[in-house]
């Protein structure tokens, strides 16, 4: 019997969104087996993580694979495009878009894909992304704090919350939906479901080897009151 593990599948829709919206992708990939061989290339001691670290495959999804555009003026070579990427993953991830020009296969993607992948993550404008695919119906929600009440006003029937993430069910069960403020909140989320689902030595080496530092990360909800401008 093969003792092989199979990939997590991992998409990530790369298409006119902020590229520091999608900063809590490299936590889980800092735990792949293809990482985790590199360092311990490197550094011997780190050999002993290897029988749990994890294969992944990265799909980076976008309405063509032709190069898709991210902050700051950077391109990006799709893997799938929204029509031929699977719909069974094991994680979604949206970045930031301008909510109001987001590809319309996007949504008919997301719409569909919800209803197979485990757990679906957006940051920051990512949130009003999966929002206007109907997704978020019903749910609870967050996005870029500056934005929560107008997405009230666009997506009245999804339950916003001021907070730093949100955690609701998916659409069958055990799947769940992770949404995240800015970029900063979305680092912090990633960082607190690697917590809860991957052994805590593997996400320590992946938080140190990224420095971001476990015992100064931000909880879940905001301590201050949102800034007027």
């Amino acid at each position: 019997m093969s003792t092989e593990k199979k990939p997590l599948r991992i998409g990530v829709l790369y298409e006119n969104t902020q590229m520091t919206d999608l900063a809590g992708l490299d936590i889980i990939g800092s735990m792949s087996s293809k990482t985790i061989d590199l360092i311990s290339g490197i550094e011997p001691k780190f050999e002993k993580y290897k029988s749990i670290a994890t294969p992944m495959e990265f799909l980076y999804i976008s309405s063509t694979l032709e190069p898709a555009w991210t902050t700051p003026e950077m391109w990006v070579r799709p893997t799938h495009t929204y029509k031929d990427a699977p719909r069974d993953l094991d994680f979604i991830l949206l970045g930031g878009p301008d909510p109001s020009k987001v590809h319309p296969e996007s949504l008919e993607f997301l719409r569909e894909a919800s209803k197979q992948t485990k757990v679906i993550f957006t940051t920051c404008t990512g949130g009003m992304w999966l929002a206007a695919s109907g997704v978020l119906d019903g749910k609870k929600a967050t996005t870029n704090r500056f934005l929560i009440e107008k997405s009230k006003e666009f997506w009245p029937n999804v339950e916003w919350q001021d907070q730093r993430w949100v955690v609701d069910a998916g659409h069958f069960e055990g799947a769940e939906i992770w949404t995240g403020g800015g970029a900063g909140c979305g680092i912090d989320m990633v960082a607190e479901y690697a917590r809860k689902n991957f052994d805590k030595g593997l996400v320590e080496v992946s938080l140190m080897g990224l420095d971001f530092k476990p015992e100064q990360t931000h909880g879940q909800f905001y301590t201050e009151p949102q800034a007027e401008y």
